[in-house]
């Protein structure tokens, strides 16, 4: 693959990525519940869930990580050249993401008691910080906003080790629908573990561990069918996290 511009800020992006998993330099807020708050909460709107911008098949202990900054360039590269394997087949096989995550989210709080609805043309802006979301123009007919999006989807092989396993990064944040105060703001990582300050973690079916990356592409259905199943373990414990006990 040649190293264009466009190729470089790929790189560039995912050598960010990985310097702040590895050294563990990310914090995410972590707000519990108000339990308070969630027992007079009927009615949650869910926001529409939008298909991951970030999906990654990395490998941070590949063999040409052994010859500097070099190797790491040219492992970087092979890392981009994966992900975009791994996407095309998503897109042949027609996988949506957001879709399974959607309806797990909505199950799981239908499940706590809760009246939902999903209002799909309802999305925060961009605050005036140019980093954070505003949610002053959301307006829904709840009682609060559930916001759930996508950070990084994917495979990674992380340093000494011996296999691909599931990284998926789900945020879920509540909002009073009025004040549009948090309720609750949780960073999910289920599979690898992501240095990831404040964030939860949580374990994916073993099951879905493949040994290289051409065993992984050997078996992109079940892979795909991994990634779900990592969305519907977050979903499950965002239940439990809002369920009025």
């Amino acid at each position: 693959m040649p190293i264009t511009s466009n190729v470089l800020k790929t790189l560039l992006a995912g050598s960010t990525l990985a310097v702040l998993l590895l050294t563990g330099c990310v914090s995410v807020p972590n707000i519990e519940a108000d339990k308070a708050a969630t027992t007079q909460i009927k009615r949650i709107a869910v926001l529409g869930i939008h298909e991951p911008g970030n999906i990654q098949v990395a490998n941070l202990g590949g063999g040409a990580m052994a010859f500097g900054a070099i190797g790491g360039l040219i492992q970087g590269v092979t890392n981009v050249d994966h992900s975009k394997q791994f996407v095309e087949v998503l897109k042949q096989q027609k996988q949506s993401l957001s879709e399974p995550l959607e309806r797990a989210v909505t199950e799981a709080l239908k499940a706590d008691g809760f009246e939902v609805t999903v209002a799909r043309d309802q999305k925060p802006k961009l605050a005036a910080d140019g980093k954070s979301d505003d949610y002053s123009e959301v307006h829904v007919d709840a009682d609060a906003i559930l916001s759930v999006w996508f950070g990084v989807v994917g495979y990674m092989s992380a340093p000494n080790s011996t296999h691909y396993e599931p990284w998926v990064l789900i945020k879920a944040r509540l909002l009073d629908a009025k004040t549009k105060k948090d309720i609750y703001f949780k960073t999910f990582c289920v599979g690898y573990k992501m240095k990831i300050e404040n964030a939860v973690m949580l374990p994916a079916d073993p099951k879905y561990r493949y040994k290289s990356f051409d065993d992984l592409m050997a078996h992109t259905s079940d892979a795909a069918a991994g990634l779900v199943n990592c969305e519907e373990i977050a979903a499950k414990q965002i239940g439990l996290d809002l369920k009025v006990r």
